[in-house]
């Protein structure tokens, strides 16, 4: 089983459209109870990795991006997998994992399925909180 055949039985479980337009690159929403997220896997199957992005609709302005940078950080201390990025450039802030992946086919889909929905529920959780230390 390859990493992408891993990745869309987890979509086929959850019933997830995939938006395939990029082959290197699958987008689709995720949602939580506070929010939506398009968010983006790549499978590479030549390194054995799966990684997985998470958009948190957040764009920071650049007076703020030093303070929220401190505060991504702070964040990342705490999580287990996965971690909060902010581009310096644009302000725009994801989380993301990159995981090898191995093992048999139902521990690779396993890996993967908690991998999406860990950062899922990161985005859902601490998203609002970003927002909040905006204000």
């Amino acid at each position: 089983m390859t990493i992408r055949d891993a990745f869309i039985a987890f979509a086929l479980k959850y019933n997830i459209t995939l938006n395939e337009s990029n082959q290197d690159i699958l987008s689709f929403y995720i949602s939580g109870e506070k929010g939506k997220y398009n968010s983006f896997a790549m499978c590479m199957e030549d390194d054995k990795m799966f990684a997985y992005f998470v958009d948190c609709n957040i764009r920071v302005e650049p007076k703020n991006r030093s303070i929220i940078s401190e505060y991504l950080m702070k964040l990342n201390y705490n999580l287990k997998i996965g971690s909060f990025q902010m581009d310096y450039n644009t302000g725009d802030i994801t989380v993301r994992a990159c995981q090898y992946i191995f093992g048999s086919d139902e521990e690779q889909k396993n890996t993967i399925e908690q991998i999406i929905l860990i950062l899922g529920m990161i985005a859902d959780t601490y998203c609002y909180d970003i927002i909040k230390e905006l204000e």
